[in-house]
């Protein structure tokens, strides 16, 4: 499959106009409030360390940019897909806000952010877009000032352990080294992970790799800390949210159901988050 550029796919007009409404709603009926739960735990972290000056760095249509800004901080957000910045300008001055506290830029390497002048940056599930997710952790760590925080949301790679799909296989057959078995062990093997199907036959709508978005291999919350220490990076805390509270697939049965269940266990620091959280969050402090 061609894969295509994030900011292409989130420039339409589907993706813009969906990226607004996932926030101002909590309707478990319509979707799973992943989102709302991810921005409760960013503004949580905010009122913790109390930074002066903060950039969402890939902002889209800039809703949990305003609930930030309406807690009292001083923010501003950017946004390479030019249709969201347009949107995200739309809802600001919906909110009573200027329309200028957003424009357009690049996350992967942002260039109308002065270097060493933030406090903290934001990224609401933006990085794992980049074609380079350390080079972009790079770039934006030299806009932090010293001790300043880098906040992130990643992609948790132990959660496909559990989704008992096609997911799971690729995990399985990775860490087992499932080529190098011989012939006969390889058979069993298949026989083993045969109800592993791919999710595209069940009647879950497509996620973000069916819909050919390029976007980086999920991270696995166990390493991550080495991973951001060779980056000058010192990870202060890891914070777990889109819980499942069964298997994928358990949604397309009853969806509501599942919901509701899923959100009953969402808590970001459970140790279960490491294999029932689709997602976690990074918060990072600038350290070299």
């Amino acid at each position: 499959m061609k894969k295509t550029k994030a900011f292409q796919f989130f420039n339409k007009s589907f993706s813009v106009n969906d990226y607004s409404d996932m926030y101002k709603k909590l309707r478990l009926d319509i979707r799973y409030p992943a989102n709302v739960k991810r921005e409760q735990i960013f503004i949580k972290l905010l009122k913790e360390h109390k930074p002066k000056k903060i950039v969402d760095a890939g902002c889209g249509a800039g809703m949990p940019l305003i609930h930030i800004k309406k807690q009292g901080f001083n923010i501003i957000g950017y946004d390479k897909a030019e249709n969201m910045i347009l949107e995200a300008k739309k809802n600001l001055e919906l909110y009573r806000l200027p329309s200028d506290l957003v424009f357009i830029d690049d996350f992967e390497n942002p260039k109308k952010i002065k270097n060493n002048s933030v406090d903290c940056i934001l990224g609401m599930g933006a990085f794992y877009y980049a074609k380079n997710v350390k080079k972009t952790l790079l770039n934006q760590k030299k806009k932090l000032k010293k001790n300043g925080r880098l906040i992130f949301s990643l992609r948790n790679r132990l959660f496909d352990i559990v989704t008992l799909n096609n997911y799971t296989k690729s995990f399985l057959d990775e860490i087992y080294e499932v080529k190098k078995l011989k012939k006969e062990w390889k058979n069993q093997y298949k026989h083993l992970t045969k109800n592993f199907t791919d999710r595209k036959i069940t009647k879950l709508e497509k996620n973000i790799d069916e819909e050919g978005v390029y976007n980086h291999i999920p991270h696995n919350p166990i390493t991550i800390s080495d991973e951001m220490s060779k980056l000058g990076l010192s990870v202060e805390g890891i914070y777990f949210y889109h819980y499942h509270a069964f298997p994928p697939v358990f949604e397309t049965y009853d969806s509501l159901h599942f919901r509701k269940n899923s959100w009953k266990i969402e808590n970001p620091i459970d140790w279960r988050g490491y294999f029932l959280a689709s997602t976690f969050i990074v918060d990072c402090k600038k350290v070299s």
